[in-house]
């Protein structure tokens, strides 16, 4: 067994990281629009811990500086880094922090923009930047495997949620051995058990089938799921797959699992196109889990933040409006990495 240990999410953190919008990243045309989301994730984040704002040079960070005073966001609880990003979705790309029997660990995996879909030079050498930058209290070690965290789901008992899919892609070659890859796993981040979901993707997910997208562990031995939610929606295929497999996990676990079925919200478009909207890409802070929810009418929004409440009794849930941040095929926990407790100075 590896002496490395990934903490799953709902342990104590130090700090939140955010990677602020740009001009440079794919909101350029919208960036009013993302803005005023990540204020609202902003400040439910300062309200209760630290938080890590990542600006893409001097001006840009002046910019965030000047906005945050206007909106009256009381910046003592946020540290800002500078550097400069191709894209804003730091839970694929940001450090992956463990403990270990020599201290804490930053792991950074390669970073190739989802099977080099898109530019990632800035992203893929963002790490070892930021630790620097900030002088984190850990080691650092880089890791020849694209690995992106939104993949990656983890429990108190070494359990850990992943879609193969995200492996398979076709710039992959050779082809990504997956035996060989659960035993690295064991050693990177500590796992015992790897519960593979295979071949299920949301319309409109350019990432392949994240399991942040899919399933997510809420305790020890609970699992929420991206379920049907309405008749007539293209994913209700691929939602039953994942119904099935998930099944089958719980059966085959020599643990405790249950598995709670969250509907997906009711279809969301742009020009035509399905958006890969859900509600299980929430975030889990110290005092709170924020939940996205998309266009104030459409009806699962209320049942599923009252299904996660019950989930999360300890924690205040709260509703970040997501419909912005989705029109880029993105969510709540993609545009946001925890540090976990320790790692700060």
């Amino acid at each position: 067994m590896s002496s490395n240990r990934l903490a799953p999410e709902w342990e104590r953190q130090d700090a939140i990281i955010i990677v602020w919008p740009h001009l440079y990243s794919d909101w350029t045309n919208n960036l009013d629009a993302i803005e005023n989301t990540y204020f609202e994730i902003c400040k439910h984040i300062c309200k209760y811990q630290h938080l890590i704002l990542v600006a893409y040079n001097h001006a840009h960070l002046l910019q965030i500086q000047q906005k945050l005073d206007e909106k009256a966001i009381d910046s003592k609880n946020i540290s800002f880094a500078i550097n400069p990003t191709n894209d804003t979705w730091v839970r694929d790309y940001g450090p992956i922090c463990v403990s270990s029997n020599n201290g804490l660990l930053a792991l950074d995996f390669e970073f190739d923009a989802w099977g080099q879909k898109f530019n990632y030079n800035h992203d893929n050498a963002f790490n070892s930047k930021l630790i620097e930058q900030l002088n984190l209290k850990v080691s650092y070690q880089h890791i020849e495997q694209v690995l992106e965290v939104g993949n990656i789901d983890i429990n108190n008992r070494g359990e850990l949620l992943c879609s193969n899919s995200c492996f398979k892609r076709k710039v992959y070659t050779p082809p990504i051995d997956l035996t060989n890859l659960e035993k690295k796993f064991t050693n990177w981040l500590g796992c015992c058990t790897t519960y593979w979901i295979d071949a299920v993707q949301l319309k409109g997910d350019d990432t392949d089938g994240h399991i942040d997208t899919l399933a997510r562990f809420c305790t020890d031995d609970i699992i929420v799921y991206s379920s049907k939610g309405n008749p007539d929606d293209a994913n209700n295929e691929a939602l039953n797959l994942l119904a099935t497999q998930l099944e089958s996990i719980r059966k085959q676990s020599k643990n405790r699992l249950d598995i709670v079925p969250l509907p997906l919200p009711d279809p969301i478009f742009l020009s035509d196109k399905q958006l890969p909207a859900t509600y299980t890409n929430f975030l889990i802070t110290n005092e709170t889990v924020l939940v996205p929810v998309f266009e104030k009418n459409n009806r699962q929004n209320n049942y599923a933040l009252k299904v996660l409440d019950e989930l999360f009794p300890t924690r205040e849930v709260i509703d970040i409006d997501s419909t912005t941040l989705i029109q880029q095929f993105g969510g709540l926990h993609c545009a946001t990495m925890q540090i976990p407790k320790g790692i700060l100075k």
